[in-house]
């Protein structure tokens, strides 16, 4: 993000308010329609805020609110429709007029190949946004690590989340879509996959990430935390 990191207080105030909305409604439906629209609330520009989120109830000690958070990712992951961060492709030659409206295929995750830009899933923006280059500076190794294993330990709280997303992530690492994912990326994915699938600890799925490629980077990039 390009504005002032928020405080560890506001950012346990931030998470505490969205479960709080997910609890205020027991329809599965509804809940993911909550969380899709504090995504689009926060603006494409601050979707790494909305990670942090998930971050914060990962790290606590509240049980029942991350079994809630997993449980609505589990609802969207059925639906194929996960609340997604956008972020330029490899190969965009260029990014959207922000001067002017933004197209509707623009933010559809229905649209590939109709825009330089998709709509991503957390674990797909944080592996996207550690090894491709797109509008946003670089995400450090050890960032993308810690980031990714405090989210798979959250979505492992959903039987539905921890079965479905590593099925996503396999299918999307068997695609080969213009301008979706590099061929390294897709690597990435299909080891998050496999290591998920096969029932590893949290640390040892993001490990398995980092462990496809020595060198994640082309000499000259510039990286940084979340």
């Amino acid at each position: 993000m390009n504005d002032t990191a928020p405080s560890a207080e506001a950012l346990r105030t931030g998470a505490d308010r969205l479960i709080s909305a997910l609890a205020a409604h027991s329809d599965p439906e509804y809940r993911l329609t909550v969380l899709k629209r504090v995504v689009r609330r926060l603006g494409e520009d601050r979707y790494p805020l909305f990670i942090r989120l998930l971050g914060v109830v990962a790290e606590s000690d509240d049980a029942r609110a991350q079994r809630l958070l997993a449980d609505t990712f589990g609802t969207a992951l059925r639906r194929m429709d996960l609340p997604g961060g956008a972020l330029s492709s490899w190969g965009a030659t260029r990014l959207p007029d922000a001067s002017g409206p933004v197209a509707v295929s623009a933010l559809s995750g229905h649209f590939f190949g109709a825009t330089p830009r998709r709509l991503l899933g957390p674990v797909e923006y944080l592996t996207v946004w550690h090894l491709q280059r797109t509008q946003r500076t670089a995400l450090g190794a050890a960032t993308f690590r810690s980031a990714l294993s405090h989210l798979v330990a959250l979505l492992n709280r959903s039987e539905d989340a921890r079965t479905l997303y590593p099925q996503k992530l396999a299918a999307d690492a068997q695609n080969e879509l213009e301008g979706a994912y590099t061929r390294a990326t897709r690597e990435r994915l299909a080891a998050i996959a496999a290591a998920w699938r096969d029932g590893k600890s949290p640390d040892a799925v993001a490990q398995a990430a980092l462990d496809t490629d020595d060198a994640p980077h082309p000499s000259g990039w510039v990286v940084r935390d979340l």
